[in-house]
């Protein structure tokens, strides 16, 4: 996969990922309390915005390691062409095999 592709790919889902969790987020901060009811168990406010942070960082993470190793490819890639070096020093060549050894 060429590096423009791979970090078009990356911005295309970071930024989905990023508009998913203001979504999330929004929705867990927004909503109000219902009334308790003894017949219907409900959880804690605490464990609600738990559910919906803790993920939302655990992306983060994973998002930033992504971007760490594509600019880590391309960096070794850039490192690695050699296709525009001037050898001044004339490389020995290997003299062909003789016929019938």
């Amino acid at each position: 996969m060429n590096q423009s592709l791979a970090e078009t790919i990356f911005w295309i889902a970071a930024v989905a990922c990023v508009i998913a969790e203001v979504a999330i987020l929004r929705s867990t901060f927004a909503a109000r309390p219902a009334n308790r009811s003894e017949l219907v168990p409900a959880s804690s406010r605490s464990g609600e915005l738990a559910w919906a942070v803790i993920p939302a960082l655990g992306l983060c993470a994973v998002l930033v390691a992504t971007w760490q190793r594509i600019e880590a490819r391309q960096s070794h890639t850039q490192t690695m062409n050699h296709s525009d070096m001037r050898h001044s020093m004339q490389m020995p060549s290997v003299p062909p095999a003789a016929p019938g050894s």
